[in-house]
């Protein structure tokens, strides 16, 4: 069953088409890849799912109902988490903080209560601060919950930055390049947290990467981006042996 369904996507900044009639569908519990060389349209689609872009032509549908026009606000109420390529933390704020801020949405007692800090308040944030923790365990980042995120190393802070999104406890978990800028053992961290965050959260995920490899290994079907098309959408194997695919960003030496 697809959890989300885009359809005839078309994304333009003026005479620039960033999206141009692209349509897929991601099935609820797989890894689901965008590739395609810089520039292609990746993070622009992200940025449409994520409410962040409003698409000019197309409909995006999530758990069978239409997000198309919806503030992302609502769209992570929904169950949608998003982690940006360029980290967007709060950088004088603690690791236990920015990963409470990842709980806003779905937080419901008044600002009154909450300023004064008694009753429902405080049982709420009782059990924020208990899914919060979670997180921070399953992500392995006990030793720095109460570090400055600014202090930390960028793979540290880049899983913070994916803690953020986990603490909402999406149903579909966006990952823009999670891996970028990381050395070799920072990026198998990351692979096996992303692989965890699919088999114990049993969460739906949209990854972008880079890196082929890590690509190939992980994904349950891929969608392939050039110049804002979709040129490529099957399985890793498909997409390995598809000759535009190949043509326009894998090249031969990739293909094996």
């Amino acid at each position: 069953m697809g959890i989300l369904e885009v359809k005839n996507l078309t994304l333009r900044f003026g005479g620039v088409v960033a999206l141009d009639d692209v349509s897929y569908e991601v099935k609820e519990g797989e890894i689901f890849s965008l590739i395609g060389p810089n520039g292609a349209g990746k993070t622009s689609m992200l940025n449409c799912i994520s409410g962040l872009y409003r698409p000019n032509e197309g409909s995006i549908q999530f758990k069978d109902s239409p997000i198309t026009n919806l503030k992302p606000y609502k769209r992570a109420s929904l169950g949608i988490a998003r982690a940006f390529q360029n980290i967007e933390l709060f950088p004088h704020l603690s690791v236990l903080d920015n990963l409470m801020l990842g709980r806003h949405v779905r937080m419901k007692t008044g600002v009154l209560a909450g300023g004064v800090f008694f009753g429902k308040a405080q049982r709420e944030e009782i059990e924020h601060r208990e899914k919060v923790e979670q997180v921070i365990d399953f992500l392995e980042i006990e030793h720095i919950r109460n570090t400055p995120v600014g202090t930390l190393s960028y793979g540290l802070q880049k899983r913070v930055e994916v803690g953020r999104a986990l603490s909402l406890e999406p149903d579909l978990l966006l990952l823009d390049e999670p891996m970028a800028g990381m050395n070799t053992e920072e990026k198998e961290d990351m692979a096996r947290y992303i692989i965890d965050i699919h088999e114990e959260m049993q969460t739906t995920i949209v990854l972008i990467e880079h890196d082929m490899g890590v690509v190939m290994d992980l994904s349950d079907h891929i969608a392939v981006l050039d110049f804002g098309k979709l040129i490529g959408y099957g399985t890793p194997n498909e997409i390995q042996n598809n000759q535009k695919v190949i043509e326009a960003y894998l090249g031969e030496e990739n293909t094996v």
